[in-house]
């Protein structure tokens, strides 16, 4: 069965694009456009991957942070250790090996080619397999 993707962004050209690139490549990707409906999807479904901005829109004008979306997602049994990669600006190197070390499994910085996109989603997919349910 194809990896189930969940993705995590507000913003609506982004959400096509991943849907499309993810879709060629196999995947069966949900995208959402912010923490409320990505809430919902992580009660109703299972994945094996879950890919979000740096930042996650709640109900305006309130804001999460990726890192605080991972300590959230702990209290969610069926996806409590599915993997989370952060798309995000490189601001530094810092903020990324903090986001890396408060248990986000990857940073895939902006921009990206799909090519590189794709390969680090396979590469985690690999990586998270011995865990999948």
């Amino acid at each position: 069965m194809a990896p189930k993707i969940l993705v995590i962004t507000n913003n609506l050209n982004e959400q096509v694009s991943l849907l499309l690139l993810l879709t060629a490549a196999q995947y069966l990707p949900t995208c959402c456009d912010g923490l409320p409906s990505a809430l919902t999807a992580l009660q109703a479904s299972t994945f094996d991957v879950i890919i979000t901005d740096a930042i996650i829109y709640d109900t305006p004008p309130q804001k999460m942070a990726a890192v605080e979306f991972a300590s959230l997602l702990k209290e969610i049994p069926q996806n409590s250790q599915t993997p989370v990669l952060v798309m995000g600006d490189m601001i530094s190197l810092q903020h990324i090996m903090n986001t890396l070390q408060s248990g986000i499994a990857r940073f895939i910085p902006k921009p990206y080619t799909s090519a590189d996109f794709l390969d680090t989603l396979a590469a985690e997919l690999r990586i998270a397999e011995p865990h999948c349910r």
